[in-house]
């Protein structure tokens, strides 16, 4: 039975170990603005904020488990047409909290979160996951990017209006620069 953890608003910090045990639960709201990295590569409203919901329990192992979801609304430029486009960046969290010297020998199925003491600021929990979220393409249709590269084709039929020479075109340019 998992039990909701009432957070402060404002509160960031957690203990996972100790949510862990009680089967607890962090939502909340961040602002966008408080994270940093993820702020330096994507465009926002100075309004924008991070909805986080997270459940913290222990495996069958007694491994401290996280996982949840995280999304925000913001402004990527799209690696097809480099315009800002506005986009939703939902990722689900799933990691295993560990310390420095058992990140080694989770199986390769578990995602560690190497945890240096007892607490942790969602934020940090979450933005490393955030950012491989963030979308390469994020026009709705790539058709509509205005500088996605355009790509022409021969006619499918073959008929180039001229010779069914392949080479012909070759021969009209070098005899162009005589």
């Amino acid at each position: 039975m998992m039990r909701a953890m009432l957070i402060q608003p404002g509160s960031d910090v957690v203990s996972p170990y100790k949510l862990a045990r009680q089967d607890g639960r962090w939502q909340g709201r961040l602002a966008l603005a408080d994270f940093e990295r993820m702020g330096s590569l994507v465009g926002s409203v100075p309004t924008a904020v991070v909805a986080v919901s997270l459940d913290f329990r222990r495996d069958d192992e007694g491994r401290c488990r996280v996982s949840g979801r995280v999304t925000t609304e913001a402004m990527v430029e799209c690696g097809r047409c480099l315009l800002p486009q506005p986009c939703t960046v939902s990722v689900a969290i799933d990691v295993c909290v560990v310390g420095e010297e058992q990140a080694s020998t989770l199986p390769d199925t578990l995602e560690p979160y190497v945890l240096d003491g007892d607490e942790v600021r969602i934020r940090d929990l979450v933005e490393d996951d955030l950012i491989l979220g963030i979308p390469h393409e994020v026009c709705r249709d790539g058709d509509s990017c205005p500088n996605r590269p355009r790509f022409e084709y021969g006619d499918p039929e073959g008929n180039s209006g001229g010779s069914n020479n392949p080479f012909a075109s070759l021969a009209d340019l070098v005899g162009k620069r005589r």
